[in-house]
C-alpha cells in the first residue's frame, strides 16, 4: 500500500486512515499537527525559553544545522532547505517554525518572489 500524500510504500497494517486518505505515520503527524510560522503564543513561550537557556544554546539537530548554515552563509534559500539537509519538506517547515518562534531566523522576500532565511533582525524590510 502507498501513502496517499507522499507515496511511500507502507505495510497495510501500518497505514492510518485520515479522512479519506491512507497515510504513513510521518504524513499523519504532519496532517494532525501542522507547523505554523505565525503563532504569537509559540513566540512568547519560545523566546522566554530561549532567554532562560541562553539563546541558541538549546538548539539541536536540524534546527541547529539550519541556524549555523544561515549564520555562515548570511542568506539561505528557504526552498533549498529540504535538499540541503536531506529532509522532507514538512520536517524543514517544522524546524523553520521553531527557529522563527525563537526569533532566531526569519524569511526575507527576494525580488523573484522566493524567500531567503536570514538572521532575525537583519535583511531588507
Amino acid at each position: 500500500m502507498k501513502c496517499d500524500r507522499c507515496g511511500t510504500v507502507v505495510e497495510p497494517e501500518e497505514a492510518m486512515a485520515h479522512g479519506s486518505q491512507n497515510l504513513c505515520e510521518d504524513c499523519l503527524m504532519d496532517a494532525m499537527s501542522p507547523a505554523q510560522g505565525c503563532d504569537p503564543w509559540a513566540v512568547k513561550l519560545a523566546t522566554g525559553a530561549a532567554t532562560s537557556a541562553g539563546g541558541e544554546g538549546e538548539l539541536k539537530g536540524l534546527e541547529k544545522a539550519i541556524f549555523e548554515r544561515v549564520k555562515k552563509d548570511v542568506r539561505v534559500s528557504r526552498e533549498a532547505v529540504p535538499a540541503l539537509f536531506g529532509v522532507r519538506p514538512p520536517e524543514a517547515k517544522r524546524a523553520l517554525a521553531v527557529l522563527r518562534h525563537m526569533e532566531l531566523l526569519r524569511s526575507d522576500r527576494r525580488e523573484d518572489g522566493g524567500a531567503d532565511l536570514v538572521l532575525f533582525g537583519t535583511g531588507r524590510s
